[in-house]
Parts: C-alpha cells; sequence; structure tokens
C-alpha cells in the first residue's frame, strides 16, 4: 500500500506535465508521444510514464492507435462543432448558477484575470493569454458550486485545447474575444444572470465558428489530390 500511494502522485505530476506540454502546442496535434523521449526530457521511468499516458487516453486526449503508439488526439469539425455545442450550453448554466454566489472577492479576482488576459495579449504572449482566458472560465465554473459541471467542462476544455491554439494565432478572434469578456464581467458586476449567460454563449458561439472553419479550411487543403 505505501509503495501505491509513494507512486500515485509520481504518476500524476508526469501526467499533468505531459499534458501541458499538449495543451501549449509543444506537443501538436497529431504528433506521436515518443515514450523515450519523454521519459528522458521528464527524467522519469517508462512505466509511470506509461499510465500517465493511460490517464490521457481515456480523456480523449490522447490516441492509441494499434501497432503505432499514441499520438496527441486530432479532431475533425465535425467533432470541433460537437465539443463547442455542448460547452456553450454548459457554460451558459455555469454563469446563471455562479451569479448568486459573487461577492465583492470574487469580482475582483475575475477583474484581476481579466486584465492579466489584456496585459499578456499586449506582450504577444499566446501561450500564457491561453492560460489566463481559461482561468477566467474556470474561475466562473467554481463559482457555479456543481461538482459535476466543472468536472465536465475541465473536461471539454481539455479536449478543446488542443484546437483552440490555432484560433489564437487569429488576430480577429482573439481581438473579438477580447471585447466579450468583459462584457460577460460588467453583466455578473449587475448581477444579471441572464445577460451575462447569453452573452457567454455569444461568445463561446464566436469562437466555434472560427475554430470549425479553421479545421474544415484545414481539412479541404488535406483532401486536394497532390
Amino acid at each position: 500500500m505505501k509503495n501505491k500511494l509513494e507512486h500515485n502522485p509520481l504518476n500524476r505530476r508526469i501526467y499533468y506535465k505531459v499534458r501541458e506540454l499538449i495543451a501549449s502546442g509543444a506537443i501538436p496535434a497529431g504528433a506521436q508521444l515518443d515514450e523515450r523521449t519523454l521519459a528522458n526530457d521528464l527524467s522519469v521511468s517508462r512505466t509511470p510514464l506509461r499510465e500517465a499516458i493511460a490517464t490521457l487516453v481515456e480523456e480523449g486526449l490522447v490516441e492509441r492507435r494499434p501497432y503505432r503508439g499514441n499520438f496527441v488526439r486530432t479532431f475533425t469539425a465535425k467533432q470541433v462543432n460537437d465539443l463547442y455545442q455542448v460547452r456553450k450550453t454548459l457554460e451558459g448554466l455555469a454563469v446563471r448558477l455562479a451569479v448568486s454566489r459573487l461577492t465583492e472577492e470574487t469580482l475582483t479576482q475575475l477583474r484581476f484575470i481579466l486584465n492579466e488576459t489584456q496585459e499578456v495579449l499586449e506582450q504577444g504572449d499566446m501561450v500564457s493569454y491561453s492560460v489566463a482566458d481559461q482561468r477566467f472560465h474556470n474561475a466562473i465554473a467554481q463559482l457555479s458550486d456543481n461538482e459535476i459541471l466543472v468536472e465536465a467542462l475541465g473536461r471539454l476544455q481539455r479536449q478543446i485545447q488542443i484546437v483552440r491554439m490555432g484560433a489564437n494565432r487569429d488576430p480577429q478572434v482573439v481581438t473579438r474575444t477580447a471585447i466579450e469578456r468583459p462584457r460577460i464581467l460588467a453583466a455578473l458586476e449587475a448581477r444579471d444572470g441572464e445577460l451575462a449567460a447569453q452573452l457567454m454563449e455569444e461568445h463561446i458561439e464566436g469562437v466555434r465558428r472560427s475554430v470549425v472553419a479553421l479545421i474544415e479550411a484545414s481539412e479541404t487543403v488535406a483532401d486536394k489530390p497532390s
């Protein structure tokens, strides 16, 4: 039992590290997870690394291909569309549940996150921008005080993050979403749950259209004969 307890934290640390490499785009969609290289880079043995990768497979972030190995998952336009449709509904629910639990302290936290988001955006640090954006959505989800909702949104967000980095390279998407977040916060400050939920859903919908269009374009290019 002691060995198991000591082993689990290492497994989780490796899991978080590999998940971070995927989310940041350091290991891009479609890339193979080279166990030997990863084990060397992370200074760990391959057994806990394989267990961490197995967890990523279960979460839908990594795809196991028979006789070939493990690859960062790629998503079709249809799959991305489905992910965002569900996320839009759940994010709207999270906002509605969060409104009644807002305090000046939590509003101050949300303002701080948005300020940080804008700062790293102006610096051109898109990786930090993506992290700050996730913090904003996560903070609202946590305020819902609904564990099932938080868990479901977390799983969706981790899958979406694989394709979201591409949208963050589109200046129009970044500019639009940077304007939309403060409007959501203003509605929360006014304790207008319906308006805040509507703005959040429109925010997610706009990103959905942009990300799906990007993937459809790449699919069209891939389908063209060489």
